[in-house]
């Protein structure tokens, strides 16, 4: 079995389940597909946050945010229309 302090940067199964919540939230508030670009760079930007230490979901929703409004994009919003 997997041990968290033998690979400190794996995301646990309690952790995959929380951040996938939010991912399933923040996509479907917002019209957006997992299969597309944007949604891509919203859950890279959980894993990313999730990695650097903060566990609280709202704190992951709040600061995946940017995300969602394009700064990950270089100032391309994000659209429903680019899923």
């Amino acid at each position: 079995m997997l041990q968290h302090h033998q690979h400190p940067d794996a995301i646990m199964p309690d952790g995959v389940s929380l951040l996938d919540e939010i991912l399933t939230q923040l996509l479907t508030e917002r019209g957006l597909g997992r299969d597309c670009e944007d949604a891509e760079h919203i859950a890279v930007r959980l894993i990313s946050l999730f990695q650097s230490g903060v566990r609280d979901r709202d704190m992951l929703r709040k600061m995946a945010t940017p995300a969602l409004l394009g700064e990950l994009r270089a100032g391309h919003p994000v659209s429903p229309a680019s899923c």
